[in-house]
């Protein structure tokens, strides 16, 4: 009876531990705003232009490479990722039928409904005078965050030049705008219905995007008891996207499709920032499973995650508003700036050994990134179970009530938090664009010698 009841408790902490993982707002909030600062420091990604190219242009002319490319990552998929859902035979891509959107969307398995524009997200310290810009709802679905809603988009039109920064900063955010919601056979899509993916493993119902979690969060280091007790956290997706997203870049520089190559690389690159992130890696930071089973003896499950919650989104509306102030500003020499753009590396590696590498660093930070953000953040943000950050009114003014309640002492240190994560997001996304570097010199230098 005593064994039955404590098989009970385990499992109940755990249920609970998986409505954590969707509730906060967006990863790094802004993505684009994210990558500025590392694109900037490289000239030939900053002045180099390719022509702005529609998907269906791609889709016709390379059927056959999509059909074998998309094979190819399928069966890597099968043989690496431990709970890879097959693509069902319906949706995988024939080059012999009509090379549509629909169709390509359908075996990729993404959100159908969006635009999928040509478009450019414009850096926070560009003037967008004289241009014509487009609102966020133009793009997405979603109701959209702060950073979403304050951002510049202009759109684009057939070869319309664009530099590679902008299309790499563009798409690493696009992710975000619902590419990934609704996916799951119970979210009440069509799309969802035939994908695939069975039920939503952890989300949040009563958010827009919660079904997306699943994709951008991965929990490939669980201890034993976690993963026992609540196997549905092991049914993450995101490295099945970076390879997906990678394998399409690469053959879209192969067959000279820079625009989409670019675009391609940078929907990859969303996924990687989205695993620097420590919340996107661990269910409960600083809670070991022993602490985690007196929460739910005492009945304290639910403020404690209402707390990760709200130091999740805290410290990501606080990373926001520190980084893109300084953007604005163009001080290239702010620490927070400095932390993405001086970190560079280019050693390649596999899709596999990135995602273990990078995750198992971001585990390790985790507690550690907790504790500082339940210190010097202002206690009614972060130790208030009672509270709800997401939609409280306070994101815009963050860094000033941190201020005013905590003191310049506390800005420090939560600056020198971000500035770790933000260290080891500079050399994974480095490393992650000069893939792109790589394949692109090998495409052009290909073009060279055939003409």
């Amino acid at each position: 009876m005593r064994r039955a009841s404590r098989k009970k408790n385990i499992r109940a902490l755990f249920a609970c531990v998986s409505v954590v993982t969707a509730l906060p707002a967006w990863s790094w909030s802004d993505h684009a705003s994210l990558v500025w600062p590392l694109l900037r420091t490289q000239p030939n990604l900053m002045e180099q232009t390719v022509k702005a190219e529609p998907l269906e242009q791609f889709l016709i002319a390379e059927q056959a490479g999509i059909a074998q490319t998309l094979e190819s990552v399928e069966t890597w998929s099968l043989n690496t990722i431990a709970h890879y859902p097959p693509t069902p035979q319906s949706l995988q891509w024939d080059p012999a039928n009509e090379p549509t959107p629909a169709r390509f969307f359908a075996a990729i398995r993404v959100n159908p409904t969006l635009p999928y524009r040509l478009y450019v997200d414009e850096p926070p310290a560009q003037s967008a005078s004289g241009r014509t810009l487009m609102p966020w709802q133009s793009l997405s679905f979603l109701s959209g965050g702060n950073a979403q809603l304050a951002t510049r988009y202009r759109s684009l039109a057939a070869d319309d030049p664009v530099t590679i920064a902008e299309v790499i900063a563009t798409a690493s955010d696009e992710p975000d705008f619902g590419m990934d919601v609704g996916l799951f056979e119970d979210n009440g899509t069509a799309f969802g219905a035939v994908y695939g993916f069975g039920k939503t493993p952890f989300g949040n119902d009563n958010l827009d995007y919660g079904s997306q979690a699943p994709f951008h969060m991965g929990f490939y280091h669980l201890d034993w008891l976690t993963r026992m007790a609540q196997p549905d956290l092991l049914r993450t997706y995101p490295l099945w996207r970076i390879a997906l997203f990678g394998e399409l870049a690469d053959l879209a520089f192969r067959t000279g499709h820079d625009y989409w190559g670019w675009r391609f690389l940078g929907w990859g690159l969303h996924y990687v920032g989205d695993l620097t992130q420590p919340y996107h890696t661990v269910p409960l930071p600083g809670v070991s499973t022993f602490d985690g089973l007196l929460l739910v003896a005492r009945g304290k499950t639910g403020e404690a995650i209402q707390l990760v919650s709200n130091r999740h989104g805290v410290i990501e509306s606080y990373q926001y508003r520190r980084l893109t102030r300084a953007l604005v500003a163009g001080d290239w020499s702010a620490p927070l700036l400095l932390a993405v753009s001086a970190q560079q590396a280019d050693t390649p590696q596999s899709y596999d050994v990135m995602v273990g590498e990078l995750t198992a660093a971001s585990v390790e930070a985790a507690a550690a990134f907790d504790a500082v953000i339940a210190a010097n953040m202002p206690d009614r943000f972060v130790s208030d179970p009672g509270f709800e950050w997401t939609g409280s009114g306070y994101e815009r003014g963050v860094v000033e009530h941190v201020l005013e309640q905590k003191g310049p002492v506390a800005i420090q240190r939560l600056d020198d938090a971000v500035i770790l994560q933000l260290q080891r997001f500079s050399v994974v996304a480095s490393r992650w664009i000069a893939r792109g570097g790589r394949a692109w010199s090998d495409e052009q230098s290909e073009g060279r010698r055939n003409e």
